[in-house]
């Protein structure tokens, strides 16, 4: 009896489980569309977005190593603007070393909330964790995580709490991953920040008009600029192979032979216009998954023709299912399909997710990060919009340049930073030339020091020792000429000096980055390379490329962006034009040029297929190598009298630039795949930075700038005298 009743016990749940499967089997059957015409009044509907972004992906390739007494990381893990996300996880990847002993303790926080603490008592270890997160809407678009990590080997402060071997490694395989409903996304700027960190950008075809080139290279650059990865594809055709690996096609649906024909997965070559129609149709993400359509009259033929090819396959199969045909198409391709007015951009939701259509230049140009805030509507039409620097006058706020004000809380160190192109803080021959930085500190007690260092680009422009009292403090600090990039990262180190005593730890205070804070604008010799360069390109810039580029879209497309956004030229101001086969272009601007013949060039590099030459200035021989291949050179050259940068392929094949290369002080680089291999400076061969990019102490600066002409004065004034005396004695001896 008491076997029995324990086996029925135990049935009991397995039967309960049993009854729960088949009820959602069968509500699952429920959900699904029984005839052809419900399929297409569904598609697309209820498929949820998987995103997963990694520490790799955002640029974080080396691990975060938080270090003893206290290490603080917040990182911002981008989301969907506004969008509620489902079965949101966070992954922390790490491990801990505590050879040094005392008591260590790791806290997570996510959106400023504690959600998670430990203290890890042996030697080393895992300090890997799950953590679930919020599902609410973030209006920033980014999950924030703090890392805190603590040491401490004795409770009382005046015992020395070094301790080196005391990390916490957070790898950069750490990620977070979630999912939304794409039809949540209702406007251009939360269908930008829901983009995945290597998006489609979808083109007509191979071969592209130059309208279409020119927004497509714009496209891209502006994806790089924010760090991530396009892949160029070509709207699929009648004879493309495509991976249907990961392929749902509804049961009803497969009563038509175009559908039919997708629904065995795998590899598949497209064997007529219907079947290229039902790809769009399903969207599947391996094969056509676009996350930007650069729209053309290619795209919209070739629309027509293949979405025309499967109705008349819909209707022939079912005839009463060409209305629920032509009301999905109405809805889902018409954003796509209707040609776009000048400066238009729309958003499309295509098979479960969503995509953003532009045609040219001014519909780009709203997408660009200073803009994008009024993005809040599906379409927008631009007919006028200013897309030139920041500068109107000899002053930039940072909060312009990325540096918003805040108040940071110093226990140990913080850090604040501002990231900005060169273009956007340059102009009408002139470069940052000072960083003035107005910050207020809160006094500490026993009134401990408290210091700000000023870093331009990783090099230390100034430091200088805070006056705790609550008061506003400017510090000013110059920069140097060869600091300068296209890219720029202002950072500034806040630091304060462990309180003496023995007492226990206390808290951070507050330092305050104020809105006053700004860069100062100077005059600059601009000079003819590739720094000189990026501040011609602030106010001037054409981009140049050969016919030839047109016919190979999706390949010269990231070329094209990712040397413009070396170069330092901003996407949304740069003109655009296509040299003809057979005729040298005669730019009557600062330009870029890609494997484009110039007229009348002056040029220290010299290519003959396989071969480079290079000499300096002098006409000395530098470098003569032939056997080249996969590599470019990029130099800083003359058309005539116009100054500007050149590309060349040398080799049978072209590199594949990556999206990190940047062109530094000097004017002739050899890149290839894994960036700059070497860089020239030929017209300054072994040049020592100028005094006037170092600063001594004031009564060196002083002495420099006043002592020596005045001792100069002063000796002329010796001089004189003492002639003065000689002529007196020879009178008086005469």
């Amino acid at each position: 009896m008491t076997s029995n009743t324990t086996m029925r016990r135990l049935a009991r749940p397995r039967l309960n489980a049993f009854a729960v499967l088949l009820l959602l089997a069968a509500a699952a059957q429920a959900q699904q569309p029984a005839d052809v015409a419900g399929s297409f009044a569904q598609l697309g509907s209820g498929r949820l977005a998987t995103r997963t972004v990694s520490l790799a992906e955002l640029g974080m390739r080396d691990p975060v190593v938080l270090r003893a007494p206290d290490g603080r990381q917040e990182l911002y893990l981008p989301v969907p603007a506004g969008v509620p996300l489902s079965d949101a996880a966070l992954q922390i990847d790490g491990s801990y070393l505590r050879g040094n002993g005392g008591r260590t303790t790791m806290l997570v926080s996510l959106d400023g909330a504690p959600v998670l603490s430990r203290s890890p008592a042996q030697d080393q270890g895992d300090a890997s964790a799950n953590l679930g997160v919020d599902g609410a809407a973030r209006p920033s678009g980014f999950v924030r995580v703090g890392l805190d990590w603590s040491s401490v080997l004795s409770d009382n402060v005046c015992t020395d709490q070094t301790a080196i071997g005391n990390v916490w490694r957070i790898a950069p395989t750490s990620r977070l991953t979630y999912r939304y409903d794409p039809d949540a996304i209702v406007d251009l700027r939360s269908a930008w920040s829901a983009l995945p960190q290597k998006p489609v950008v979808m083109l007509g075809a191979n071969t592209l008009a130059a309208p279409a080139f020119d927004a497509g290279w714009r496209v891209e650059a502006l994806l790089q600029r924010e760090g991530r990865t396009p892949a160029t594809r070509a709207w699929p055709a009648v004879g493309d192979t495509v991976d249907l690996s990961d392929i749902e096609v509804p049961a009803p649906l497969r009563a038509v032979p175009a559908f039919a024909a997708l629904a065995a997965g795998g590899s598949h070559k497209l064997a007529n216009p219907a079947e290229a129609g039902a790809l769009i149709a399903l969207t599947p993400r391996s094969a056509f998954a676009p996350d930007v359509i650069v729209a053309d009259d290619t795209v919209r033929n070739t629309l027509k023709t293949s979405l025309d090819a499967l109705r008349e396959q819909v209707v022939s199969a079912v005839p009463d299912a060409g209305e629920a045909f032509d009301a999905w198409r109405v809805r889902t391709i018409d954003p796509i399909a209707k040609p776009l007015a000048s400066g238009e951009v729309r958003l499309a939701h295509l098979g479960g997710q969503t995509a953003i259509v532009v045609g040219d230049n001014d519909g780009v140009a709203v997408l660009a990060r200073s803009w994008r805030p009024i993005d809040v509507t599906s379409r927008l039409v631009v007919h006028q919009i200013d897309t030139a620097p920041n500068t109107r006058g000899d002053e930039i706020a940072l909060s312009l340049l990325g540096g918003q004000p805040r108040t940071l809380d110093v226990q140990g160190r913080a850090t604040w930073d501002a990231s900005f192109d060169l273009g956007a803080a340059s102009g009408n021959g002139k470069l940052p030339g000072t960083v003035v930085l107005d910050v207020a500190a809160s006094p500490a007690l026993n009134n401990t020091a408290q210091t700000a260092s000023i870093y331009f680009n990783d090099v230390l422009i100034g430091s200088q020792l805070l006056t705790a009292n609550g008061k506003p403090q400017r510090i000013t600090a110059r920069v140097p000429h060869y600091a300068l990039a296209p890219n720029n990262l202002l950072r500034v180190v806040f630091q304060r000096q462990p309180e003496g005593g023995c007492q226990a730890r206390g808290q951070g205070h507050p330092i305050a980055v104020l809105p006053s804070s700004h860069l100062t604008l100077a005059d600059a010799k601009v000079g003819d390379d590739f720094t000189g360069m990026v501040a011609r390109f602030a106010s001037d810039a054409n981009v140049i490329v050969p016919a030839a580029y047109l016919n190979d879209a999706t390949q010269v497309l990231p070329r094209i962006a990712r040397l413009a956004n070396a170069s330092g030229i901003a996407p949304t101001r740069a003109t655009f034009s296509v040299a003809r086969d057979g005729e040298a272009a005669s730019p009557k601007g600062a330009f870029l040029a890609a494997d484009v013949t110039l007229a009348d060039e002056k040029s220290l590099a010299h290519l003959s297929k396989d071969r480079l030459s290079l000499t300096d200035a002098s006409g000395k021989m530098l470098a003569d190598i032939s056997g080249l291949n996969r590599v470019g050179v990029i130099e800083a050259v003359k058309s005539g009298n116009v100054s500007g940068i050149v590309y060349r392929t040398v080799g049978d094949t072209a590199a594949i630039l990556p999206a990190s290369l940047q062109l530094s002080r000097g004017d002739v680089a050899i890149v290839d795949g894994s960036g700059t291999l070497r860089q020239f400076d030929t017209r300054h061969p072994g040049e020592v930075v100028g005094t006037d990019d170092v600063e001594g102490p004031w009564f060196m600066q002083s002495w420099v700038r006043w002592g020596i002409p005045a001792g100069l004065v002063g000796l002329l004034i010796v001089l004189l005298l003492v002639a003065s005396v000689a002529r007196r004695r020879n009178q008086d001896k005469s």
